[in-house]
């Protein structure tokens, strides 16, 4: 009879959890170093951007690098993403997203992505 209990619980449980998760579905994704980010499915694609790159490879590609994927002055996105992050050591465009990432602050390369298609729509 335990048993039954206990089985009878669980698939209630079960499907409690699953209305709720069917309702507000949650992504969960790792993002750099270990961040761990959460974001509700509808507003997944609040991000979708004109470019399609991995924060990964962006880290890598200089601040010209990036500029050109979206075709943008490489100037004022160096100037949007100092601004951003109120960073204090000089740059130029030929610096990566990395080299800035390990100077000053650890920022989502998604940021520059949001910062390019800001720049973008600028122009």
């Amino acid at each position: 009879m335990k048993k039954v209990t206990l089985i009878a619980v669980m698939v209630v449980v079960l499907i409690a959890v699953a209305g709720c998760t069917a309702e507000n579905p949650t992504v969960v994704e790792e993002v750099d170093d270990g961040i761990i980010e959460e974001a509700n499915e509808e507003h997944e694609h609040e991000h979708d951007h004109s470019v399609e790159i991995e924060g990964s490879e962006m880290k890598a590609l200089s601040v010209q690098e990036v500029a050109d994927l979206w075709e943008i002055d490489s100037e004022v996105l160096l100037s949007k993403i100092i601004a951003e992050f109120d960073l204090q050591k000089d740059y130029d465009i030929s610096t990566t997203l990395e080299e800035i990432r390990q100077a000053e602050y650890k920022f989502s390369p998604a940021i520059i992505k949001d910062l390019a298609e800001e720049a973008k729509s600028q122009t």
